[in-house]
């Protein structure tokens, strides 16, 4: 948006019994914002909001957006996201009395649907007599070079790991084929059971969600191939 600024130039000469006055026209504007985000997002994601580089240090930030959002950060974050905060992103930029044009940017966060909907901390099996299991242990740790969401019982042991140390972020995650590996790319995970004996997913989807920082997931009729039989399973598991 073009500012024009008008005043006026005064000249009185020394001999001259006549003054001259001058109108001159200040064109001032900022070039508008090119900005960017990691939408689409999941509930409890955590979005980023980026506004191209600017090297002057005097231009004030201007976002606003759904929910009230209001920041002058030049790229925002926002934790914990919820569906209520999806919506139309917008920046304005300011340096003095110049100001940029307003650019916006649509954010989307929407929640997978979920065929299945075991109770929490229990796995369950379709087509076998095999009673539910319920878990009475569930933590996380990343001592090793792997983020791993550990799910225990006397009767059995669920892993769930991540392709590297960092804590995962929500998100749909793909069932690695060929775990153990140490090549799962950023959005695989490594599903294995202890039950009965030893045996891991060979394919399927892991939905992690995250609330008040305690990470759930949740994965529906994954197949665990075990020697005799298969175990077609769905669990929700959530960290304690």
């Amino acid at each position: 948006m073009k500012k024009k600024l008008l005043f006026s130039f005064v000249c009185i000469g020394a001999f001259s019994l006549t003054g001259c006055s001058t109108n001159e026209a200040i064109v001032c504007y900022l070039p508008s914002n090119e900005i960017t985000s990691n939408s689409p997002l999941v509930p409890g994601a955590t979005l980023l909001l980026e506004a191209s580089p600017n090297e002057s240090f005097e231009v004030t930030y201007n976002w606003s957006g759904p929910n009230s959002f209001k920041s002058n950060l030049k790229n925002p974050i926002l934790s914990d996201i919820t569906t209520a905060m999806a919506g139309e992103y917008k920046l304005k930029t300011t340096k003095g009395i110049c100001e940029s044009t307003e650019s916006s940017i649509l954010v989307e966060i929407n929640a997978p649907i979920i065929s299945c909907n075991p109770t929490k901390n229990t796995m369950i099996f379709e087509g076998t007599t095999f009673a539910p299991i319920t878990f009475n242990s569930v933590y996380t740790t990343n001592n090793t070079d792997n983020f791993t969401l550990q799910a225990g019982t006397l009767r059995a042991d669920l892993t769930i790991e991540f392709a590297s140390e960092a804590k995962p972020t929500p998100g749909i995650y793909s069932i690695c084929s060929s775990c153990p590996t140490s090549f799962m790319e950023d959005n695989e995970v490594c599903v294995s059971l202890n039950y009965l004996e030893f045996s891991r997913a060979r394919s399927g989807s892991v939905y992690i969600s995250s609330t008040n920082g305690k990470l759930t997931a949740v994965f529906c009729n994954v197949l665990f191939e075990q020697s005799s039989f298969k175990l077609n399973s769905s669990a929700t598991i959530t960290e304690r």
